[in-house]
């Protein structure tokens, strides 16, 4: 039986079950204009460094979420978060791969195959409107055949907009279009 005292040094993420926390937070990580972007770029590093060492005996991991230049500054592209993640070289902190930012930033799927283990989690919307998949039937199938190629086995959330009618229509549209697009039908 656990004391309290026990339950109080474990994250609340580890006693719910949450895998991933994911960190993108544009605004909150967005150097000041004017602000060296090599010191902003070093003052992250050390965040998540500190942040790592933090989570280290816990089970959840951070997922760091490169965001397009439209939202912010800092850490714009799975490929420049393979070097952060490896500089910052914690096991707890790793990768996101949101196919919509890709896109946004002319990113090809080729940037999850070199990041390979790193992406733990997925982000899934079409480029136009930033909407579910299948809502303007955009071919993903490139971006998630670079995840079969790296063995990926993780989630992929649809973060995109949903129509304000006929939800359930849409969701199951959204399942079926990731399914085929993935290649598994059915």
């Amino acid at each position: 039986m656990e004391t309290k005292r026990h339950l109080r040094r474990r994250s609340r993420a580890d006693l719910l079950g949450v895998p991933y926390i994911v960190f993108g937070s544009g605004t909150a990580r967005k150097l000041p204009d004017g602000f060296d972007p090599v010191k902003g770029k070093e003052q992250f590093i050390d965040f998540c460094r500190k942040l790592g060492d933090r989570i280290q005996n816990l089970k959840v991991t951070i997922v760091l979420e490169p965001l397009n230049t439209g939202e912010t500054n800092l850490l714009n592209s799975v490929t420049e978060g393979i070097e952060y993640v490896d500089t910052i070289a914690r096991p707890r902190i790793q990768l996101l791969a949101d196919f919509y930012h890709m896109m946004k930033e002319d990113e090809g799927p080729d940037a999850i195959r070199k990041a390979g283990a790193r992406i733990r989690h997925c982000h899934i919307a079409e480029l136009e409107g930033r909407k579910a998949p299948g809502t303007k039937g955009e071919d993903l199938s490139g971006y998630f055949k670079a995840l079969r190629d790296i063995g990926y086995t993780g989630g992929v959330s649809c973060e995109c907009g949903w129509p304000k009618e006929n939800i359930e229509d849409a969701w199951k549209k959204a399942l079926a279009t990731m399914r085929q697009q993935a290649g598994q039908e059915g």
